[in-house]
């Protein structure tokens, strides 16, 4: 299982949807396409096992539209739940935890 810091091997403010939200930097797309491309099959998910960890230690901001890019995009592969047994999430505030719990139960809105 890979372990990513995010705030130190990507970004501290995770803010961007795509590269035509805000100022288009750091933003969820290009996060997903790097770290977790791995799950862009049906096979990843097949099984329990976790795929990453994802360490939030260094975060000092993250957005819903980010967090909807990045964890909502995979419920088209499985349950929120399961989302969140594939990639760990580790040294998270409880706010944060609560908006990707949140864009988890909207799915996935590509606007």
């Amino acid at each position: 299982m890979e372990k990513i810091d995010i705030g130190k091997e990507f970004y501290s403010r995770l803010t961007n949807r795509d590269d035509k939200q805000r100022d288009g930097k750091y933003n969820g797309i290009e996060f997903r396409n790097k770290f977790l491309s791995g799950l862009y099959n049906d096979k990843a998910w097949k099984d329990d096992s976790v795929f990453i960890e994802l360490d939030f230690s260094n975060v000092s901001k993250m957005g819903p539209s980010w967090a909807n890019e990045v964890f909502a995009y995979f419920t088209k592969y499985g349950t929120p739940s399961k989302v969140l047994q594939k990639i760990k999430i580790v040294n998270i505030s409880r706010v944060k935890r609560s908006i990707i719990e949140q864009e988890l139960e909207a799915g996935y809105s590509k606007t």
